[in-house]
């Protein structure tokens, strides 16, 4: 993404030796793992979920030894590396660079440093890794860590982490769960807390917890989850479920947008509305602005849809709003309008013109075109 300037990498941080406190010890010799007798390359086949061999392979470099608890790997597993690859970085060492970079996030709180950090690994396919990671490093930690956690999990998606990354995150966690216990006898409430408050931030859908292979690796954790979600005002309270940690939670987000577009309804104050924009300090977080934008000036009269449109454009001429999250926000835009239209019969024609007046302004490329709305996000 081009908003951010290339800076320095994070050092690598050392992991701490065997027979410390630290969890993730590297247990030689485990049962059930060896997978020397397997052909590296083939494939699992259940019927429904493939997983890559080779990444189970004790000999292959990027084995998981990490995560060694004594058990293989489920075969029914939905886990497996894709593209390979690309990456230049091995998982070990993928693993090293994040335990840094979060050690830093829990003390800097910045969002920014971090995206940028994640982006200069490069390696998309190990992402579910640092998911996994950063839940489980702050199981040790206090409230206003797991709050940070949960809100840069938000700020992520889904420019840099899709639903299918967190989502496989959470499964490497399910795998370790009893491990983690060990040090943190809360963790299977802990990991319940993300996972439910990651369906309330909108990060991972409502049928991942549905899923007949997150049920066999959650079990318990995907229980507890549900019954949080099911309580009486579940989803009010999951979105305070680590206090007010130290910083603005995603419900609270939006809220503030939907504030400061009212108001610029009623003063056409652009300036005032993009300061007001400008002090949420969310850049990764812009495409809900634009989707937020357009979504409430559907049944607005035509005069009020282009002052919207004109926030965005000078969002955009201020380097407010990145290209890349304006084609986020229409792209959510598209692939909800069948959903849209039913409460606004205009939403076609109100959302074609908000495409073309940002195509003009200089918001979206003149090439842009939107997705299929069956594509999912």
């Amino acid at each position: 993404m081009s908003a951010y300037v290339k800076k320095s990498k994070v050092p690598e941080t050392t992991t701490g030796e065997e027979g410390t406190a630290k969890r993730n010890i590297l247990r030689k010799g485990a049962p059930g793992k060896s997978r020397k007798n397997d052909t590296p390359g083939t494939v699992i086949d259940d019927g429904s979920n493939h997983i890559d061999k080779s990444a189970l392979d004790e000999d292959d470099p990027n084995f998981d030894s990490e995560d060694d608890t004594g058990f293989a790997i489920p075969k029914y597993s939905s886990l497996y590396r894709e593209n390979t690859g690309k990456s230049t970085i091995t998982l070990p060492a993928y693993k090293k660079r994040v335990e840094a970079i979060v050690t830093e996030f829990f003390i800097s709180g910045d969002f920014d440093d971090t995206a940028h950090y994640i982006m200069d690994i490069d390696a998309p396919e190990f992402s579910y890794e640092f998911v996994k990671r950063a839940i489980n490093m702050s199981c040790d930690k206090g409230d206003r860590e797991r709050e940070l956690v949960s809100q840069l999990l938000s700020a992520l998606y889904p420019d840099i982490f899709s639903s299918n990354t967190i989502g496989k995150g959470f499964e490497r966690l399910f795998e370790i769960v009893g491990e983690i216990e060990k040090d943190c006898p809360a963790a299977k409430t802990i990991i319940a807390t993300f996972l439910a408050r990651a369906v309330v931030d909108e990060i991972l859908p409502p049928s991942f917890l549905a899923d007949t292979v997150v049920c066999a690796l959650g079990a318990e954790v995907v229980e507890a989850a549900k019954i949080m979600l099911s309580r009486e005002h579940g989803s009010a309270k999951l979105e305070r479920s680590w206090g007010p940690g130290d910083g603005r939670p995603v419900e609270d987000m939006k809220i503030a947008i939907d504030q400061l577009l009212q108001e610029y309804l009623l003063s056409k104050d652009v300036d005032e509305a993009v300061r007001c924009i400008a002090e949420l300090n969310s850049p990764l977080y812009c495409h809900e602005i634009v989707k937020r934008t357009v979504y409430h000036s559907m049944d607005k009269p035509t005069h009020e849809q282009e002052a919207m449109s004109e926030l965005l454009k000078q969002l955009a001429l201020r380097e407010h709003l990145s290209p890349q999250q304006a084609v986020k926000g229409f792209n959510r835009l598209h692939r909800l309008l069948p959903d849209l239209a039913l409460d606004t019969p205009s939403a076609v024609r109100v959302l074609e013109n908000f495409t073309l007046r940002a195509k003009q302004d200089g918001v979206l490329s003149a090439t842009y075109t939107e997705p299929p709305v069956a594509e999912s996000e």
